[in-house]
């Protein structure tokens, strides 16, 4: 017969081991989440840098909240000016690069009669290093939200960020004046 110390010990080491199993899963889990980085991380400056990352995100999205109430009140004192009352509303085009590493995001929301076209923003992207691997696009109503998600096509090389930012303003703001 088999000694019950011994056994309520095998089960417990069981059970540490399946909860350590557990904890690397979602540790690994995780890991996947943050943003690249260059080493090899210790399990508690893992959880630093994550916590560190989630408030990095958290206030982002507070100062863009900020921006979209900021933008739609300016939007909504020009269509008082104009005595905008119709449908055919004026959107101000916001253009926003976000980078990070060897990705780099373009946000821009537009009017729907602006000429912006994927193809262009596309096109300046990847040949300033960039490859696209994500588009998302929204139409709502009388604007259009474009979200272009790239990396480096070469992560040497990197992307050339300060080229980007230059020739997507010079795009939006000659695509604004073209109408």
């Amino acid at each position: 017969m088999a000694n019950p110390i011994s056994v309520s010990r095998t089960n417990r080491n069981l059970f540490e081991r399946e909860r350590r199993s557990q904890l690397r899963v979602l540790l690994s889990r995780l890991f996947t989440l943050l943003p690249p980085h260059p080493t090899k991380m210790s399990m508690p400056e893992l959880v630093e840098h994550a916590t560190v990352y989630v408030k990095q995100l958290q206030e982002r999205v507070e100062e863009l909240k900020r921006r979209k109430v900021q933008a739609e009140g300016e939007i909504s004192s020009r269509q008082a000016e104009a005595g905008d009352v119709g449908n055919e509303t004026m959107v101000t085009p916001v253009l926003e690069i976000t980078e990070s590493e060897s990705a780099m995001e373009v946000s821009l929301i537009a009017g729907t009669g602006k000429n912006t076209a994927l193809c262009d923003i596309i096109t300046i992207l990847e040949e300033e290093g960039a490859e696209v691997v994500k588009v998302n696009y929204h139409n709502d109503g009388n604007r259009i939200l474009l979200s272009v998600h790239s990396q480096a096509a070469y992560s040497r090389i990197g992307i050339e960020s300060s080229r980007v930012r230059e020739r997507l303003t010079r795009l939006q703001i000659s695509s604004a004046t073209a109408n």
